[in-house]
């Protein structure tokens, strides 16, 4: 009886340690699904840039290989959550959120294609679960942690992919995209990576930040190998952003006024001198062409502007709004490669309203929220605030605003529900919870 005594706290110890052990893996398998590496992985890399018929005759179902891997963790968190305080739960979920999940859901009813519309809300409403049952588990702290490691698997795989099969890791215009199907997509999780490594880098000294600071440096080099251009000015403005605020003392509403000053200079020296704007950001007059879909999604907004055309639809298949512009000018896209332009056409002003109040939220509570004084540099808010202001910013020139599985909309959801949440690390009734 006293040997069984003794040894039930280890087995319980042992079992807890399984369980937080058995939850990280699982996460860090999701963040990698999510971050799409399965065309690298199962070797359905596109092999040349699409075409007209590409986009007339494009899958309407989407790829079933990720749906079917992402299934069993959407399916998983909604019932873990509907268990266990339901009511705590959907207030962390905070009602912008919630308000934009269901215009994507009624969205239906006038989309050109109603079916299309329900299984990407439903792909949205999956990824919101996950993202707030996270929260409920792991503090910021923790989930930078984890995205590090996610981050590492995903680059050494796509380095290793390269040496391996370069004809599919580089693009056809011989860019790096590893396991991924898309630069642009490696760019977005090396941009998270940039930060999860920062984020904990300058909480550290000695060789752990050295450590952290050479994670940081192979995001660069992943992006500068990518040539995706958006999230390294991202990640470009938030080290200033951080800079300026530990270094500096600026307070956010002084930056806020110093990036417009910065942005509108920027685009009085764009239209004084193109060709030297351009040679400097390193595309032509249009942007890569971004400047003639902006127009046109411009002119197709203003015909529906309140509730737009249906979420997710507007460049799927030959009867989509979309389809006109690929008929006048022969630019096979399939996004407006904007994201606030995109929430526009699918959601109107009411979507794009709900929108950006639910990223501002976060963003704010982030930045007013460390309940100790403590200096800016150690803030445990830091990964929150610097993600979600490299999130604004990815959005200019790509559409990651409530993409419906992308790991983007994970890492936002968590950071929503757990700003919201009374305590990051709070413990659900069924797990254990990890906290700083």
């Amino acid at each position: 009886m006293v040997e069984f005594e003794t040894t039930r706290p280890h087995s319980l110890m042992a079992n807890a340690r399984l369980s937080e052990v058995l939850f990280a893996s699982t996460l860090v398998c999701y963040l990698l699904i999510a971050a799409d590496i399965v065309p690298g992985v199962t070797g359905l890399q596109a092999e040349y840039e699409p075409g007209y018929l590409d986009v007339v005759n494009i899958d309407k179902a989407g790829d079933v290989i990720r749906q079917a891997l992402l299934a069993p963790f959407f399916l998983g968190s909604v019932y873990l959550l509907a268990r266990a305080r339901l009511k705590e739960n959907l207030r962390r979920l905070g009602w912008p959120a919630a308000i934009v999940i269901a215009i994507c859901f009624l969205s239906a009813a006038w989309s050109s294609d109603t079916m299309a519309t329900l299984r990407k809300a439903l792909g949205l409403f999956g990824t919101f679960s996950v993202g707030t049952y996270v929260a409920s588990r792991l503090s910021s702290h923790r989930f930078a942690k984890l995205v590090q490691i996610a981050v590492i698997v995903a680059l050494a795989g796509s380095f290793m992919w390269l040496l391996i099969a370069p004809d599919k890791a580089l693009d056809t215009n011989g860019q790096l995209r590893g396991l991924f199907n898309h630069k642009n997509i490696l760019g977005q999780f090396a941009g998270i990576g940039y930060l999860a490594f920062l984020s904990l880098a300058v909480r550290e000294t000695g060789r752990r930040r050295l450590i952290r600071l050479g994670g940081a440096g192979a995001c660069v080099l992943s992006l500068l190998l990518a040539s995706s251009a958006t999230p390294l000015i991202a990640i470009g403005f938030v080290t200033a952003w951080a800079y300026a605020r530990s270094r500096l003392g600026l307070r956010p509403r002084e930056l806020v006024v110093l990036t417009v000053v910065i942005c509108v200079g920027g685009v009085l020296f764009l239209v004084a001198a193109p060709d030297a704007f351009t040679s400097i950001v390193g595309r032509d007059v249009t942007l890569s062409g971004r400047t003639n879909i902006w127009q046109f999604a411009l002119e197709m907004a203003t015909e529906k502007p309140l509730l737009g055309y249906g979420y997710g639809v507007f460049w799927l298949g030959p009867n989509s709004p979309g389809s006109l512009f690929w008929d006048k000018t022969l630019q096979f896209e399939l996004s407006a490669h904007n994201g606030y332009l995109q929430c526009l056409l699918d959601l109107g002003m009411v979507g794009l309203s709900a929108t950006i109040i639910t990223v501002f939220k976060p963003l704010l509570r982030a930045q007013t929220s460390s309940g100790v004084k403590r200096p800016y540099i150690d803030r445990p808010e830091n990964f929150s605030e610097w993600f979600l202001i490299f999130f604004l910013i990815l959005n200019v020139a790509e559409i990651r605003f409530f993409d419906p599985t992308s790991v983007v909309t994970f890492v936002f959801a968590y950071i929503g529900a757990h700003q919201r949440g009374r305590n990051g690390g709070r413990r659900v009734r069924g797990g254990a919870s990890f906290t700083d």
